[in-house]
């Protein structure tokens, strides 16, 4: 009875009462998970040699639980509810263990784990969640896709949303409670042209309104927005910054984690991972953490960078609705969220013409997010590109064409094969036979 491995996930495969189960786990397939596996496989077996198996018991969410206990229909997908399997199958995909620890290397971040669950509980369980799971067909599902791009929301958004349920149906599917994937995968053309053009909407601050926040935001928190302008951070990675991941001597700041204050101040590596970050190239972001570091009650190497004047962790919404919201409304500078900080840093390296690639990593994101999202403001892709390399083509020596005299092509050779095909057609022709040369019988 083996472990098996499926799109790098892991399964269990066995026989019982001459009936072939294969039990899903949604495990990445890592030593660690497959010694864990095969050890759970051995007390299967067991059980099984001594007649002492509770499949229920094992699997509780097993794909045959209907063929060995009939008297279970909740698991059926003619009688389970949507909104009972969603539940549930987007708790067991966390990536959360119960006292809190974060799954080391899990098959989704625990931020996206956070904002899939959103979206179930705001837009797929109530269109979808009274319906049985047999119910779903390919209408509703496309009545849910249309409601989102009726309030006025992006094809991204409506994609994502499609995405994220096509996920949850196609392992229904894998448990053998409904048949097919009624989520058709089938994108319209406009929603991809609102996928590759979504960060068209950012909204960066030019660099006078940099200069007019930075001036305005109280004073407790300028050292914070100054490094965070110079570095385009994460929310999550900036607030999660310690004293610790700090290289005074060489400029260099180590993003180790982020942190979730929302959710009980979660933390868990960057979407990207661990990144060091050489700040060398901005003297003033090294400058504003020794006037942080000179002002702090403690700066061990796991005390926060970055605390209220009372001493407690920065949130992220907190500073969005104390600090940046009234900052901006004081200067004068139209209302957008804190992302725009991020959106700024971007914006004015790439329209500066930094490599997009140092962009990225400074930023902890990839060069194809770059081009794809932010392409606009690199300089070589807009109006006026190509004037350079014109200029140095123009400068070659080039012969001078006026005096040169064109010489005729060489005339091709006549060549005769012998017979010419008479102008006949295929029918007359008698079929697809080759014609007979002239002279020949």
């Amino acid at each position: 009875m083996p472990v098996r491995e499926k799109n790098g996930k892991l399964f269990f495969d066995f026989h019982w009462h001459g009936i072939r189960c294969k039990e899903y786990t949604g495990l990445p397939d890592t030593a660690e998970h497959r010694q864990r596996c095969e050890q759970k496989m051995r007390v299967v077996n067991r059980e099984i040699q001594r007649g002492a198996f509770d499949y229920r018991h094992h699997f509780p969410r097993g794909s045959r639980l209907h063929l060995f206990h009939p008297e279970l229909r909740e698991r059926d997908g003619s009688a389970t509810t949507f909104a009972d399997y969603i539940a549930e199958w987007h708790r067991q995909r966390s990536p959360i263990l119960s006292d809190g620890r974060v799954v080391r290397d899990a098959d989704l971040h625990p931020s996206t784990w956070i904002h899939d669950g959103s979206v179930i509980r705001t837009r797929i369980v109530p269109a979808l969640g009274a319906l049985r799971l047999c119910e779903i067909t390919p209408a509703y599902c496309n009545a849910l896709r249309r409601s989102i791009i009726d309030e006025g929301r992006s094809g991204k958004t409506a994609g994502n949303t499609m995405g994220l349920l096509h996920k949850a149906l196609a392992d229904a599917v894998e448990e053998g409670l409904i048949e097919r994937n009624p989520v058709l995968r089938a994108t319209s053309r406009k929603m991809q042209r609102s996928r590759r053009n979504q960060r068209l909407t950012a909204s960066p601050l030019r660099p006078d309104e940099v200069a007019r926040f930075l001036e305005k935001v109280p004073d407790w928190y300028r050292d914070f927005y100054i490094i965070w302008f110079h570095t385009g951070w994460r929310s999550s990675e900036i607030v999660a910054l310690r004293f610790g991941w700090l290289d005074f001597r060489r400029q260099t700041v180590t993003l180790k984690r982020g942190r979730m204050p929302r959710f009980g101040g979660l933390e868990a590596e960057p979407k990207t991972g661990p990144r060091e970050v050489d700040c060398i190239y901005a003297p003033e972001i090294f400058a504003a953490f020794s006037r942080l570091r000179d002002r702090a009650v403690a700066v061990g190497t796991e005390d926060f960078v970055f605390t209220s004047p009372t001493g407690c962790v920065l949130s992220q919404e907190w500073l969005n609705q104390q600090i940046w919201t009234p900052t901006l409304k004081l200067v004068g500078i139209a209302h957008r969220g804190q992302y725009s900080i991020r959106d700024t840093f971007i914006t004015l390296a790439l329209s500066s013409g930094e490599d997009p690639r140092w962009v990225a990593q400074v930023c902890g994101t990839s060069e194809e997010m770059i081009f794809r999202h932010y392409r606009h403001w690199i300089p070589g892709l807009r109006p006026g590109a190509g004037e350079k390399i014109g200029a140095i083509l123009r400068s070659l020596p080039l012969p001078n064409l006026e005096k040169a005299s064109p010489k005729p092509s060489p005339e091709e050779p006549q060549t005769r094969v012998g017979f010419e095909i008479p102008p006949i057609s295929v029918a007359e022709r008698g079929g697809f036979e080759p014609p007979v040369p002239q002279g020949h019988t």
